[in-house]
């Protein structure tokens, strides 16, 4: 499923269901690339006034914490959060986050 949004409803960690095009038809950013927050400032810059994302599940509480527990699990050696291991686990943490909804 995709939604349909404007950049200032885009979170960082979406993924793009539909390539942003110019109004020449040039791509300017492909189907399947991952927002960041530079790339959601650059559209904004651009004046581009929608987007097409993919809608992510939600997830349940049993997901959510079986998900959380495997991610503490796999990083369980990494103590250091300005360590590239670090950084990667808090990624996930917060992308994990995104999707438990409102339970």
């Amino acid at each position: 499923m995709e939604k349909r949004i404007s950049p200032e409803n885009a979170r960082e960690g979406m993924v793009l269901a539909r390539a942003i095009t110019n109004e020449k038809g040039m791509t300017l950013c492909a189907e399947g690339t991952t927002l960041t927050e530079e790339l959601i400032a650059r559209f904004e810059q651009m004046d581009i006034t929608d987007m097409y994302v993919e809608e992510e599940e939600t997830l349940s509480q049993e997901e959510y914490g079986a998900l959380r527990e495997k991610i503490e699990h796999r990083f369980c050696l990494s103590h250091n959060p300005s360590s590239l291991l670090g950084k990667l686990k808090a990624v996930l943490l917060k992308r994990l986050d995104s999707r438990q909804g409102s339970l």
